[in-house]
């Protein structure tokens, strides 16, 4: 069974989602609960941050041993 939400926005917020559902050919609501779909969804952080993953640049040669175990754990480098 459905329920019904009734939200208030302002103009700006309004007119973005009107302008985002004509470009999907699909109603405001329809935009609105997809939007709510996605942010809601529980993703596992690898999910989330994957896009980060050796994403660090470490000098070739450090003496510090944090930065050699990260080095070593850094599969990009």
């Amino acid at each position: 069974m459905s329920k019904t939400l009734t939200i208030r926005t302002d103009d700006a917020l309004h007119d973005a989602l009107a302008r985002r559902a004509k470009d999907q050919n699909k109603t405001v609501s329809a935009v609105v609960r997809e939007i709510l779909g996605q942010a809601l969804i529980e993703r596992p952080l690898a999910a989330r941050i994957g896009h980060l993953r050796g994403g660090m640049k470490l000098p070739q040669q450090s003496s510090e041993p944090w930065r050699q175990q990260l080095r070593e754990r850094n599969w990009r480098s």
